[in-house]
């Protein structure tokens, strides 16, 4: 899941804008507004990146708090459940746009801007902030986009329920790197966005209800005290 807060410029796009392009008289002169298409575009192409990125943190959380909630009113716990599997089909839906919009902010669809987000000058992997976010991004979208091609009753009948569910848990590893995407690019430093907020409260919500789950779910199955001969 990559992003693209405004501090960070790895690739700038060059070259004025096009001669009668809406909005502008002549190229590269400013709208109304005091900004080019092109400026104004990017901005709202960030605004898309960043909005989709915690609309799909959102979904994901939602994704690993059904279980314990089931837990919690003593409702059936199925392997697989239509809540889990739509939540996690629109999770990878808006981290695909939530990609497709970051990329399109710095990349303008050329190979050297894509790799100017995991790749050095030198040839080096990105490993400052900036590359670790995207680093972690990746791997989470690998993982987001794999997931939903084995949520499905075929698949859980041709891989059998351990195997299923083991692959499914691979959603908590997502969401740490996910949180770990939104810490490099970042997001603790902006505590008053309400997207800050919502991320916070993701992590709480998500942390609590595996606790309460696992607390539950040992208690149901605690094995029953052995009767003493009087």
């Amino acid at each position: 899941m990559l992003g693209l807060p405004g501090r960070y410029r790895p690739v700038t796009r060059t070259g004025p804008t096009p001669a009668g392009a809406h909005g502008t008289d002549q190229a590269g002169q400013m709208d109304a507004g005091g900004m080019t298409d092109e400026r104004a575009k990017s901005r709202l192409d960030q605004r898309l990146t960043v909005a989709t990125g915690y609309v799909a943190i959102g979904l994901l959380a939602l994704t690993l708090l059904v279980g314990p909630v089931n837990l919690l009113f003593r409702r059936r716990n199925p392997v697989s459940s239509y809540l889990r599997r739509d939540a996690g089909m629109w999770t990878a839906g808006f981290s695909m746009v939530h990609v497709f919009f970051g990329l399109q902010v710095h990349s303008a669809g050329q190979l050297s801007g894509f790799l100017a987000y995991f790749i050095a000058a030198d040839g080096s992997p990105l490993l400052n902030s900036f590359g670790l976010g995207n680093w972690t991004g990746l791997l989470a979208i690998v993982i987001v986009a794999g997931l939903p091609t084995i949520s499905s009753d075929l698949a859980l009948r041709i891989l059998k329920a351990p195997t299923w569910k083991w692959l499914q848990r691979l959603n908590y590893a997502t969401f740490a790197l996910v949180v770990l995407h939104a810490f490099f690019y970042g997001a603790l430093l902006r505590v008053t966005s309400p997207f800050t907020v919502l991320l916070l409260l993701s992590v709480v919500a998500v942390s609590a209800g595996q606790a309460l789950g696992i607390w539950l779910w040992r208690r149901r199955h605690r094995p029953a005290p052995a009767m003493t001969a009087a």
